[in-house]
C-alpha cells in the first residue's frame, strides 16, 4: 500500500438514525477501489483519538451527519476556514471541535504544514431516536455526497463510474 497522504474520516453514531449517515458513507467509500494514498477511517466521534489518524497527512475529508435547521437531506462541501465559521455554535457537535483538532494536530508537528481540510456533510433531521434507518431525504443524499468526496480526492472516471453503479444500501 502506498503512502496514505488523504484522510477521509467518516464520523457519526449508526445506532442513532441520521446520526449514522456518515459511517454508511465511509462503508461505500471503503467498498471502492480508492487510490493507495487515500485512507477511510469509520470514527463514532471526533475525539483526541483522530490526532494519530490526521497526524503526518495532506488531506482531511470529514464526512458527517448535520443538524443546522436546513432542508434535511441538503448535502454540503465546505473547505478550510469555512468548516471553523460554519461549524461554531452548529451541529458538528463532536467531542472536540474540528479547528481545535486540526489545530493541536498541526503543533504536535509544528515542522508540517497544516492539512488541507474538507467538510462533506448531509442535513439530518432523527438524531433523538435509535435504528439505523435513515430519513429517506438523508438516504437519498448518499451518491451527492459521495461523489462530493471523490471529487475532493481527484477520483478518475472509471471510480466515479464504479461508485455510481453501487446500491446505496
Amino acid at each position: 500500500m502506498g503512502n496514505v497522504t488523504t484522510r477521509v474520516l467518516c464520523l457519526g453514531n449508526d445506532l442513532i438514525c441520521d446520526d449514522g449517515v456518515g459511517i454508511r458513507i465511509g462503508q461505500i467509500l471503503s467498498s471502492l477501489p480508492l487510490p493507495d494514498h487515500v485512507g477511510v477511517e469509520l470514527a463514532p466521534h471526533l475525539g483526541f483519538d483522530l490526532l494519530d489518524v490526521v497526524a503526518g497527512v495532506e488531506r482531511v475529508v470529514l464526512v458527517d451527519a448535520m443538524c443546522t435547521g436546513g432542508a434535511p437531506g441538503t448535502c454540503v462541501t465546505l473547505e478550510g476556514r469555512a468548516i471553523e465559521r460554519y461549524s461554531a455554535g452548529s451541529s458538528i457537535s463532536h467531542t472536540i471541535g474540528i479547528a481545535e483538532l486540526m489545530d493541536l494536530a498541526h503543533r504536535l508537528s509544528p515542522g508540517r504544514a497544516p492539512a488541507t481540510l474538507h467538510f462533506v456533510g448531509i442535513e439530518g433531521v432523527r438524531f433523538t431516536e435509535y435504528g439505523d434507518q435513515l430519513s429517506p431525504e438523508v438516504e437519498a443524499a448518499i451518491p451527492k455526497a459521495v461523489a462530493a468526496v471523490l471529487g475532493i480526492i481527484g477520483a478518475d472516471a472509471d471510480l466515479l463510474a464504479a461508485a455510481t453503479s453501487l446500491p446505496v444500501k
